[in-house]
């Protein structure tokens, strides 16, 4: 639990105002899924959770456990649709955000997966398993399976690896891995399916959409070379991390572009008693 507390605050506890120079207006922080390469980010975003929210298949009064709530972007399209949100981080300053937002019928824990209690309607974790690292993998879709009811549905935003690259990726630690994502791991369609069926889990409507992480890319690290040029990063950090943060956005825009990953949803069914 220590090292993944640490983990994630190597990364996400970088402080709400650097995040907030160079994401959209809701601080959402994975890929979205655009119209057009025209449409506006937020749009693009909004489609993305929307289309997270309706995999739940959840009415009006449901609950929805969030595993990893990023800054409550998520939360908010689901309250606002009438869901209960129990929204999971490890990230101290994206608990504080998500607090502040004071969305109705929106709870924000700082807990482990593994720790959290209870049965929920519907389960939504946009590229969280990325984090929880190789071994842990079992544990995380045995965590979803255990706070699923029988017949509810986990919607699952995930980065996937090319399985023909995936043994050569886990033999070494990459760029991400050493600077930006410690403890951090890609995942394969196959090796994700295998574990989530072992869990007791159907595996339903996966939906590939890799450009558009790319696109999503393109414009963070835009608004990230507008936020540098009109001095509205934190002070603190140096051209050295800065210069890093670009190479990192470039980096994987480029995986994206060239195939060897992409990003998915993918419905996660537990079965009826």
């Amino acid at each position: 639990r220590k090292g993944a507390r640490q983990n994630v605050a190597y990364h996400y506890d970088l402080g709400n105002d650097f995040y907030a120079a160079w994401l959209d207006e809701t601080l959402t922080y994975s890929s979205a899924i655009f119209a057009d390469p025209a449409e506006p980010l937020e749009a693009a975003q909004h489609r993305k959770l929307t289309a997270i929210l309706d995999r739940t298949a959840t009415r009006p009064g449901d609950r929805i456990l969030e595993i990893g709530c990023g800054w409550g972007s998520f939360a908010r399209t689901a309250s606002e649709a009438g869901r209960q949100v129990h929204g999971l981080t490890l990230s101290t300053e994206q608990a504080a955000h998500v607090r502040a937002l004071g969305l109705a019928d929106v709870e924000v824990s700082l807990t482990d997966y593994r720790d959290a209690t209870g049965t929920y309607d519907a389960i939504a974790s946009i590229e969280m398993v990325e984090a929880v690292g190789e071994a842990f993998w079992p544990d995380y879709l045995a965590a979803v399976a255990r706070l699923l009811k029988p017949g509810g549905r986990a919607a699952i935003q995930y980065i996937a690896i090319d399985d023909a690259i995936f043994a050569a990726y886990a033999r070494n630690v990459d760029f991400i891995q050493s600077y930006v994502f410690p403890g951090g791991m890609l995942i394969s369609e196959s090796r994700f399916r295998a574990i989530a069926e072992r869990a007791g889990l159907e595996w339903r409507d996966a939906h590939a959409f890799g450009l558009d992480y790319a696109e999503t890319l393109h414009r963070w690290r835009t608004a990230f070379d507008r936020a540098e040029a009109e001095g509205r990063l934190p002070a603190d950090l140096d051209a050295a991390f800065r210069n890093l943060w670009r190479y990192y956005l470039m980096y994987c825009e480029g995986g994206f572009r060239g195939g060897g990953i992409t990003v998915a949803q993918v419905t996660l069914v537990k079965p009826a008693a």
